[in-house]
């Protein structure tokens, strides 16, 4: 059944049109295979029919060279890499599956970095440990794949050999994408500004208007 719904190509999406037609993959396509009632990400993965690579308003475009097999494993390993971490999709997709099949899809490859997320997304979410034991060996690698997402430093999981570098709890951990838009705001120091342009209004000036603002705001908020 994954082979059949994995192997349809679209040109439209849950109401979004695809910018041409192609294979949806990664989160899309489990979304879609396992029926999983979440907002959709703020871009999907499309497979390209053309040799060529893109990103628009709500697509991600990938040429057929970046094709995963129709398989889910190899279909979580395209969405951790290409799309980053997406808690909530995570959660859903455990709760649809058993614990023997998250534990046989962490031991296809059980060194190796997306079976350990993988692994350590669920026992991190479930606040419960899978029947696997402790890693022994194996090199850290960072849970949020820092050119896709924003994280903090982390802290280390021994027992997955994974860098926890999620910016929050399981109970409320908010992950935002980076843009380049995101990316300008950060870069022209906008609290540098800030303090430079406050350095040349009187102190008086500044008073008034905050008093202005505040018996603003108090009046739209009783109207």
């Amino acid at each position: 059944m994954e082979d059949k719904y994995f192997s349809q190509d679209i040109t439209v999406f849950h109401g979004r049109t695809t910018p041409e037609k192609g294979l949806l993959v990664g989160y899309g396509a489990l979304i879609k295979v396992y029926a999983l009632t979440i907002p959709l990400p703020s871009k999907l993965a499309l497979i390209s029919e053309k040799n060529r690579q893109y990103t628009t308003n709500e697509w991600r475009v990938f040429t057929p060279r970046h094709q995963p097999d129709k398989l889910l494993y190899k279909q979580l390993i395209f969405a951790i890499r290409y799309e980053g971490i997406n808690l909530l999709f995570f959660k859903k997709l455990f709760q649809k599956l058993s614990e023997k099949k998250i534990e046989e899809l962490v031991q296809i490859e059980p060194l190796g970095q997306y079976s350990r997320k993988i692994w350590f997304l669920y026992e991190w979410l479930f606040n419960k440990q899978l029947n696997i034991p402790d890693l022994k060996t194996a090199n850290f690698a960072y849970l949020i794949d820092e050119k896709l997402q924003y994280a903090v430093e982390g802290t280390k999981s021994s027992r997955h050999r994974i860098v926890n570098n999620l910016p929050g709890t399981s109970n409320f951990c908010p992950l935002i994408h980076k843009t380049d838009t995101l990316k300008s705001y950060i870069a022209s120091n906008l609290s540098e500004r800030k303090n430079n342009y406050l350095k040349i209004i009187r102190a008086d000036v500044l008073q008034r208007a905050s008093a202005f603002l505040l018996l603003k705001d108090s009046k739209a908020s009783f109207t």
